[in-house]
């Protein structure tokens, strides 16, 4: 690796969980920060899409979601929304004022199922009450859900920013990884990262990578970060601000002109799912045009076996079928951090092509393999 090459890092959110960060969907989704209680349809429906089964949630399953949830809403123009009419009358009339034990005999029973739903609530031993949400509810349930979705980013920021990012994994093939990159920029290649996670890099590296450090939607430490689903011209115009390009704070750095310049790509936990592939496809495009044939080295870190297929499917529909031509005109790898011990002479070999000597990479790995088994 005599002549100085260009590198494009991409991260998703798989890095830092393999930093040990708590950054999945799960933990969000879980924790305080998180609006699920507000009156939303769509929030409703997220709700109640996997509530069997949150921890296999991934963030591009919300996106996906998303546009699956505009889909059925659009074809069911009944489309429930989070309280039946008659209560939904009921909160946008409701006076507290009057309500009190003079105004009502008894207990309200409209009242009870708001606040068993957990909109309304109970004051003065019941004789008097309040509907936090009271202005929300009179309007439409689109302007709920753009709202809900305003509120989803706002508050992940919060939550993200309340994680102690010091506190990650120095033994993690993450951290090895971005070593290497370290590396190979150290000694003269042209490097350029772009994460797709909205946490900083690692303190160790945050300041030394500042410049070539770029956030494709936004990072938490700002306040403003992009969550949404790909362009869709079947949208209709209330339903636009579920679209990363219709974000106010849409602004993606210059990731397709890098990977389509660049000598080596390295993904480290991203799915290359449907709601980002406008940043991949044209480059996996051009690795498949044997007209003008320009090989590539391309490592892909994932998961396991499930998350590896995954990839390779999503590789195979940005290629138009030919994952065959891909792999036969490129120097693909695939690391298996759950299937370390499997996969460490791949993981070797990347290490020592990026300025770390065999022995120092075979100790790193050697720890690597007892923290992983």
């Amino acid at each position: 690796m005599s002549e100085l090459r260009k590198i494009v890092l991409i991260l998703g959110n798989g890095f830092d969980l393999d930093l040990g960060l708590k950054t999945s969907y799960k933990d969000f989704w879980e924790s305080e920060f998180c609006p699920n209680k507000y009156p939303a349809p769509l929030i409703h429906h997220l709700n109640q899409r996997w509530q069997d089964n949150l921890e296999a949630v991934k963030w591009y399953d919300l996106e996906n979601e998303l546009l699956y949830y505009y889909c059925i809403r659009k074809d069911n123009r009944s489309f429930p929304d989070v309280l039946e009419p008659e209560l939904l009358e009921y909160v946008r009339s409701f006076d507290r004022y009057k309500y009190t034990c003079d105004s009502f005999s008894g207990i309200d029973e409209r009242m009870e199922e708001l606040v068993r739903l957990g909109y309304g609530e109970y004051h003065k031993i019941k004789t008097w009450a309040s509907i936090p949400l009271q202005e929300d509810f009179k309007h439409s349930p689109f302007w709920r859900d753009h709202k809900a979705l305003i509120l989803i980013k706002k508050e992940l920021c919060k939550y993200l920013n309340s994680i102690n990012i010091r506190d990650y994994n120095r033994e993690s093939v993450a951290l090895k990884v971005l070593f290497a990159a370290e590396k190979a920029w150290e000694s003269g290649d042209f490097l350029n990262i772009y994460t797709f996670n909205y946490t900083p890099l690692p303190v160790d590296y945050g300041n030394g990578f500042k410049d070539i450090v770029h956030y494709v939607h936004g990072n938490c430490e700002s306040g403003k970060i992009i969550v949404g689903t790909k362009d869709d011209l079947s949208l209709d115009s209330n339903y636009d601000f579920l679209q990363k390009s219709f974000d106010p704070a849409y602004n993606p750095p210059a990731i397709v002109a890098d990977l389509l310049e660049a000598d080596e790509v390295i993904i480290f936990g991203h799915s290359l799912g449907e709601n980002d592939r406008q940043y991949f496809k044209a480059f996996f495009n051009q690795q498949v045009d044997y007209t003008r044939p320009r090989s590539k080295d391309i490592t892909i870190f994932t998961k396991d076996e499930a998350s590896e297929v995954q990839i390779k499917r999503s590789l195979q529909q940005m290629t138009d079928g030919n994952l065959s031509m891909l792999r036969c005109m490129n120097n693909v790898k695939m690391i298996r951090t759950a299937n370390l011990s499997e996969d460490q002479e791949v993981l070797l070999e990347f290490l020592v092509n990026h300025h770390i000597e065999r022995l120092h990479a075979e100790n790193l790995i050697g720890k690597l393999l007892h923290e992983y088994s």
